[in-house]
């Protein structure tokens, strides 16, 4: 992995080593097959939404080595018509690449925020990160893939299916007037807004009691995880 790293178009936040594969199918919400180099493989994939825009049998996508038991390849990225970049479904990545965004003052709102906690238990809940904001209060701050690409509009969308524990994060952390960001992880995304195939979470998130903020991502070929800027927020 690299520090982050800026240009006039992007900052640069973590490398990977990628692999190039096919998608062919999902087996189920954590086991896809995939072929690289000609061979056959299940990888592991840890984005739980439907994400039937982007696993389409034939896509090219991305995969990562990774020393599982019984799995050798996580799917990080899938490839998107009409840019070079990938759209990055990996979650564990979005969260580290957020992560680095907020240590490198590169998120609009959270500049001068430092990451001080990660996974934190709040009752029967965990969040993502601790934050200390400038003025020395701390704040949970919880992390949403927007993964789901409304072409009509430029939208990027979350959630793509019912979500009881999204429901319960946003209520609860809207409670704590925490900070709730949304990774809007599609090349060609332009705004985020909520999704209405679960009903309630745009009504949580349109009255959210904190801040809400939609940063936009993509990962290259090469595995460099980039961010794009800030997208508005269109409740």
């Amino acid at each position: 992995m690299i520090g982050s790293r800026r240009n006039s178009a992007y900052t640069s936040l973590l490398k990977v080593e990628t692999v190039g594969c096919r998608f062919l199918e999902r087996i189920n919400r954590f086991v896809s097959r995939v072929v690289i180099n000609g061979l056959t493989h299940e990888v592991h994939t840890n984005n739980t939404g439907r994400l039937e825009d982007l696993l389409v049998p034939g896509t090219d996508a991305l995969c990562i080595p990774i020393s599982g038991r019984k799995l050798r390849y996580r799917m990080v990225g899938t490839s998107v018509s009409g840019s070079a970049l990938y759209t990055l479904i990996d979650t564990s990545l979005q969260e580290k690449a957020v992560a680095r965004a907020i240590s490198a003052g590169a998120i609009k709102g959270l500049e001068g925020v430092k990451v001080v906690g990660r996974h934190v238990k709040v009752g029967n809940s965990r969040f993502d990160l601790l934050l200390r904001m400038p003025d020395g209060g701390e704040r949970l701050a919880e992390i949403k893939s927007a993964v789901f690409y409304f072409p009509e509009d430029g939208s990027a969308r979350y959630p793509d299916t019912i979500t009881e524990r999204g429901r319960r994060h946003i209520e609860l952390l809207g409670a704590l007037e925490g900070v709730l960001i949304f990774v809007a992880a599609h090349p060609l995304a332009r705004a985020f807004k909520p999704c209405h195939r679960d009903p309630e979470i745009p009504r949580l998130i349109g009255d959210f009691g904190g801040t809400v903020l939609a940063v936009k991502m993509a990962i290259t070929a090469r595995g460099e995880i980039i961010l794009l800027g800030d997208i508005p927020v269109e409740r």
